[in-house]
């Protein structure tokens, strides 16, 4: 009788092992952005560990030019859960004749651009089982190179007007980026301490658990 019992429970013991090593099981989100994602994303995936894997684009995603060239290449032709996807502080940089930052140069996407360059990013993730979820572009400082602090607002005023038509939900990092950035940054500069980094993560990571929660 004991020896049918411990047959039993190794056999449940080891069906509960392989469902939980099955690959299969796992959800695979895509974050796909810049400098400030790359930043942010080995802390959602260290919170979201095991139970999802989560993958960056290459590099930096640059602005939406480059998405518009790349991002069938970042799909990688692979059925992702969840994609986060941010354009913005690319497009907005204004560059002299030498292509030096220079605030007083010529922005790198026109806002009518950004939004023509994101419907063309919309249409290409729409055509993915994900769910889609846009990054909203963080704080530019006082004295930031090649920047304007005013203009993540007016870029991003265009993406929610994008998102919103096609029914993309929103994760506002620039609003908590307000508050994030003046105390995890260096004077003058769009990037973060790993503190920072972080606490924007921690927002990330609430908007991919709750969708992934509301999926099933």
């Amino acid at each position: 009788m004991k020896a049918k019992n411990f047959k039993l429970v190794t056999m449940v013991f080891f069906s509960v092992m392989c469902f939980s090593a099955n690959p299969m099981l796992k959800k695979h989100v895509l974050i796909i952005g810049d400098s400030i994602s790359i930043g942010y994303t080995p802390y959602v995936e260290t919170a979201l560990a095991p139970d999802v894997t989560i993958d960056h684009n290459p590099g930096n995603g640059g602005s939406t030019l480059r998405g518009v060239e790349n991002i069938e290449v970042w799909l990688d032709y692979r059925e992702w859960d969840v994609i986060v996807f941010n354009f913005g502080l690319h497009d907005l940089v204004h560059k002299d004749k030498d292509s030096k930052y220079d605030v007083n140069g010529t922005v790198s996407v026109p806002l009518d651009q950004y939004r023509e360059n994101l419907e063309k990013i919309v249409d290409n993730l729409r055509e993915t089982t994900a769910i889609l979820l846009f990054a909203t572009t963080t704080v530019v400082p006082e004295n930031s190179a090649g920047r304007n602090p005013l203009d993540p607002a007016r870029y991003n005023e265009v993406a929610m007007e994008v998102m919103k038509k096609n029914g993309i939900a929103i994760i506002d990092l620039y609003t908590e980026s307000l508050s994030i950035h003046p105390q995890n940054s260096k004077p003058g500069n769009v990037h973060y301490t790993p503190e920072g980094y972080e606490l924007l993560a921690k927002h990330v990571t609430n908007a991919i658990q709750q969708v992934l929660e509301n999926k099933h």
